[in-house]
């Protein structure tokens, strides 16, 4: 079983994620031989207390993503309306060349209703319940078995 494994920050459990367009997009653009756009690095941190990912809105603009619905969403400040996105999300370590990569090509997403000083993506149980969380407190490291 593939694991990433990653040191626990001062903003909590931290990892570097990709967000790219959803793999039924991918598909519609190569088979009309066009371009896919990379996929844009973010800061994701790892939120138990969420039920569905959430994405800062500058990530899903640099992609020109367009939402699919719009849904309610709470919050500590209050149920706001944010937009929902289809998305494809990996995990990896960027220092571990040639690493594993934790991916889901057909994710549902929530556009962040405020930006965090510390993440771009809070990656919620959604993407958590499909893998193995592992935290050592004592050590400061936390890890992904997929």
């Amino acid at each position: 079983m593939p694991q990433l494994t990653f040191l626990v920050t001062a903003a909590g459990l931290a990892a570097p994620v990709w967000i790219g367009l959803d793999g039924k997009t991918s598909t519609a653009l190569i088979a009309a031989k066009k371009a896919i756009p990379p996929p844009v690095q973010a800061r994701g941190l790892l939120d138990t207390g969420s039920d569905v990912t959430a994405v800062a809105p500058w990530v899903l603009q640099r992609l020109a993503m367009r939402p699919s619905a719009k849904t309610v969403t709470h919050t500590a400040s209050g149920p706001p309306m944010v937009n929902v996105y289809e998305i494809s999300l990996g995990i990896t370590d960027p220092n571990q060349s040639g690493g594993p990569w934790m991916t889901l090509p057909n994710l549902p997403v929530t556009e962040l209703a405020a930006p965090l000083a510390d993440a771009d993506v809070l990656v919620g149980l959604d993407v958590l319940l499909q893998c193995r969380l592992l935290l050592d407190g004592p050590t400061r490291v936390f890890s992904l078995d997929f």
